[in-house]
């Protein structure tokens, strides 16, 4: 083991064992003489575990949540029959996908075309990915680059209403958007 992770393992297990724990204040702080807490509640009503850090506990450099990644966000986006043109309705959930992605510092975008069964598998096929290059088409253009976008195509073979083989199902017309 290199000495850097024994290093860290080290730490952690101190950490731990020194209770350095979001609710070390909850436990009695005064000694086994003082059965008492410092656990009091505030204005609002709100239980407060401790006002102080537990001791011997390391400051960590910045907030956590800074340093966590925006949420993944799913989407997805519906189309005209036989057609790589987004219907009416999805047009907006589009633009707000759209600003969520150039709001990204390094996105990773995955596009996934899908058709309903009503056309031969070949032509869904091609029709799918024609939908997914759609997408990929409109992130370009508003400043996305190239290299972090992804598109496939499932043709039919995903339906998210499962029908039988020639049926119009609007619900399977879709791009399927993936953001990370």
């Amino acid at each position: 083991m290199s000495r850097s992770a024994k290093l860290l393992g080290s730490t952690i297990l101190l950490s731990t064992l020194t209770g350095c724990t979001v609710y070390s204040g909850a436990v009695n702080t005064f000694g086994p003489d003082t059965p008492t807490s410092d656990l009091a509640a505030n204005d609002g009503g709100e239980i407060l575990l401790s006002s102080e850090p537990p001791p011997f506990c390391p400051a960590l450099p910045g907030d956590a949540a800074d340093a966590l990644p925006p949420a993944p966000i799913y989407s997805l986006i519906y189309f005209n029959f036989d057609s790589d043109v987004m219907t009416d309705a999805s047009q907006q959930e589009a633009q707000r996908l759209y600003q969520a992605v150039l709001e990204r510092a390094a996105p990773e975008v995955i596009v996934t075309g899908h058709t309903d069964t009503s056309g031969s598998k070949p032509l869904n096929q091609a029709l799918g990915q024609r939908r997914a290059d759609a997408v990929r088409e409109d992130l370009i253009e508003i400043g996305v680059d190239a290299d972090t976008i992804t598109t496939r195509s499932l043709g039919e073979t995903q339906p998210l209403i499962d029908t039988g083989d020639g049926v119009r199902e609007e619900r399977n017309r879709r791009v399927e958007i993936n953001l990370r």
